[in-house]
């Protein structure tokens, strides 16, 4: 059961979050051409994934599994100025994504003020939220009728809860304060 919980909390991990914006914003960017999209997933890669994993893991030697409250400081600043990166790089790539990265980044730097505050708060939940949030934001804007995808997300982050919850990686409150944390993050959405 251990070893299912572990993998559920490795495929849901908050480093693929712009992968799981797909969910979101599929509809959005159907329009770019295959190159846009290939530059911009091999960018997400290389700079979302490898360069913060490699930087976390080999030079500051964190453990991603069960980060300390001053390793979890490192992760969110970081995330911070890539989501921020990420936000600017946008403007030439996929402008539909700009306040996505912006809002991400904003969900980073609450996530580290509670940290600064040495109050632990469930990532992965707040990621969750975070894109629930966003997808509802998205669908309010853009009137889309279909809610299939919201109710995907919305499951995965229920189990996200569970997983986390029964993997004793965090409180209830904890995993309450992430969701909180992330649907407030993504409500900036809603007005650009």
């Amino acid at each position: 059961m251990n070893h299912l919980l572990k993998g559920i909390a490795i495929l849901t991990h908050p480093i693929f979050l712009p992968f799981y914006s797909l969910l979101v914003y599929t509809p959005v960017i159907a329009k770019h051409n295959i190159s846009t999209l290939t530059i911009s997933a091999v960018w997400i890669v290389f700079m979302y994934i490898s360069l913060p994993l490699v930087y976390f893991i080999y030079i500051r030697k964190i453990k991603l599994a069960y980060p300390s409250i001053d390793e979890r400081k490192s992760i969110y600043r970081a995330y911070s100025l890539v989501n921020f990166g990420f936000a600017l790089v946008s403007i030439f790539l996929m402008q539909e994504y700009i306040t996505f990265f912006l809002a991400a980044t904003f969900l980073h730097l609450l996530m580290l003020f509670f940290a600064f505050i040495e109050l632990k708060v469930s990532w992965h939940s707040a990621v969750w939220s975070f894109l629930l949030g966003t997808g509802l934001m998205i669908h309010y804007n853009y009137q889309f009728s279909d809610f299939g995808y919201l109710l995907e997300i919305a499951s995965i982050t229920l189990l996200v809860g569970v997983v986390r919850w029964k993997a004793n990686a965090h409180t209830l409150f904890q995993l309450v304060m992430g969701l909180a944390i992330g649907f407030l993050a993504s409500t900036p959405i809603l007005f650009f």
